[in-house]
């Protein structure tokens, strides 16, 4: 079922494979873990910088929680949607959506908090546990005592990752967990497949050294950045992921 719903992505899967093979998946894949994080730690160093300035939500000024806020004002991106998420994304004794939510939470703290330090080692699950951010936010939608600030807050978090795969920012809660769920899968069996390669490959090839080289080059000239980007992140996501529960 999942194999067929890719054929819909506007990023199709024939583009991901032919990209796949012409940069080798650690290339590609890299090139993609590194954008999606500058996009998030970026946002959420700005965040942190204003911090102390004033609160920097347009909503939350006017409503507290999401109770407060009526959905018949509230613009489409801040309405809840059912959604039957992928099979194997929830246990199926998940049935209410405060259920989900909180297991949608844990989900991203464990892997953008508290395994941040392991991002680049396990970048395909990094790229399926996106799903998890978009089903906590969604989720939230639905959570009356859920605070209007920290689901502003989220939202932007949302949008930063969905600039990793170019879905949109209007596209539904359903079609950004699909293609991050999907895509995640097929790069964990793409990268299963190639950590069987090389256990029997014992040179390396010298054009995946020299891209290899490249992207040391690239990671040298954003680690100053990123270290410091990346300690304000934690600080605003530890708050965030808090303020959900």
């Amino acid at each position: 079922m999942i194999c067929t719903k890719i054929l819909m992505f506007p990023m199709k899967r024939s583009i991901i494979l032919r990209n796949y093979k012409l940069m080798g998946f650690n290339s590609f894949i890299k090139v993609l873990v590194t954008v999606t994080i500058i996009l998030i730690l970026g946002i959420s160093f700005s965040e942190a910088a204003k911090k102390e300035e004033e609160k920097d939500c347009v909503y939350c000024k006017k409503y507290e929680t999401m109770e407060d806020w009526p959905e018949s004002e509230r613009p489409e991106a801040f309405i809840y949607e059912e959604i039957d998420y992928p099979k194997g994304m929830f246990h199926e004794s998940l049935i209410k959506s405060k259920q989900k939510q909180g297991e949608a939470g844990k989900k991203v703290y464990g892997r953008f908090v508290k395994g941040k330090s392991r991002l680049n080692k396990y970048q395909h699950l990094m790229i399926r546990d996106m799903a998890y951010f978009e089903a906590l936010y969604n989720e939230m939608l639905n959570d009356k005592k859920a605070k209007v600030e920290t689901v502003e807050g989220l939202k932007k978090g949302r949008e930063a990752m969905r600039m990793s795969l170019q879905i949109s920012p209007k596209a539904q809660s359903s079609e950004a967990v699909l293609k991050f769920w999907a895509t995640g899968k097929m790069l964990t069996a793409a990268w299963k497949k190639n950590k069987k390669k090389r256990k029997k490959k014992a040179k390396i090839d010298p054009e995946i050294a020299e891209r290899a080289a490249v992207l040391a080059g690239l990671k040298k000239q954003i680690a100053t950045a990123k270290v410091n980007a990346q300690r304000a992140a934690t600080i605003e996501a530890q708050k965030k992921i808090e303020e959900a529960k």
